[in-house]
């Protein structure tokens, strides 16, 4: 069985100092770390030495994935850091459904976005980098021609990876596990969220309702068959993200979460 390493993505509180911080979250049991922009500041080898001696790595880069993107700076920068990941943490559905003023999503906008990241992932390939979406809730909520945003980005992106996140497939009322599966050597990470019964309203703007978050393991996601998955097809991360904390601080969080994840028996 593949034993999958605890990884994480946010959670470095911006007043402390980010790499004593991965250290902390290192003695806990996690070993790698997206948002590998950090080592970027400052000299480059040294950052890389510190987080090496923790026993931290960098997994990704982030970047918008828009027409502006400099996909030669993506490259060298990735190449910096020994990463193999770039991933777009959303596109236009993901702009409706979190901003106040973007235009509802039309087939034409999809279409074309999906040929940006087409080309922008066949760049990257080419330097042995994957280039990932990271979805939302929408992307299986909002529909065109009846199919799902998420799969005509998939269709149309031949040649684009996917960064799960299986929290929020859950919310929009998919199977987690089905998806992974249907995603088959396209998936490439996976994000693991949680959140329970009952919803967060926001007093303005769009959207007016949020999830609300919880610890994974904690809610109603199916951790194990996600975490079993995502083992089976050779998934090296569990990456854990959590939106916000309502009852346990960001250090209570990902050591509950942590041993959430062992407990199930797939993590190192």
């Amino acid at each position: 069985m593949n034993k999958m390493k605890a990884a994480m993505i946010g959670f470095l509180p911006q007043d402390v100092d980010p790499y004593e911080t991965l250290e902390t979250y290192a003695k806990i049991g996690y070993r790698a770390f997206e948002g590998g922009g950090l080592l970027l500041k400052g000299d480059v080898s040294e950052n890389l030495k510190r987080v090496e001696a923790i026993g931290m790595e960098p997994i990704s880069l982030g970047c918008s994935g828009k027409e502006d993107t400099d996909v030669a700076q993506l490259i060298r920068d990735a190449h910096k850091i020994g990463v193999k990941q770039v991933t777009c943490y959303g596109g236009i559905g993901c702009a409706y459904r979190f901003s106040n003023d973007a235009p509802v999503p039309t087939l034409d906008a999809l279409l074309k976005e999906a040929e940006q990241f087409e080309k922008i992932a066949q760049e990257l390939k080419k330097e042995d980098i994957n280039f990932c979406f990271h979805n939302h809730d929408i992307e299986f909520t909002f529909t065109m021609n009846g199919v799902p945003m998420y799969w005509l980005m998939a269709a149309n992106a031949p040649s684009l990876k996917f960064e799960l996140d299986v929290g929020w497939v859950t919310y929009g009322g998919e199977d987690p596990v089905k998806v992974m599966k249907k995603l088959g050597d396209r998936l490439y990470a996976v994000h693991i969220k949680d959140f329970t019964e009952g919803a967060v309203p926001r007093e303005d703007g769009h959207p007016k309702i949020m999830p609300r978050f919880t610890t994974p393991g904690t809610g109603l996601l199916n951790l194990k068959g996600c975490l079993e998955t995502a083992s089976e097809m050779g998934i090296p991360y569990a990456i854990v993200e959590q939106d916000f904390q309502y009852n346990l601080t960001q250090l209570e969080t990902l050591t509950a979460a942590y041993y959430n994840m062992k407990e199930t028996g797939f993590i190192l």
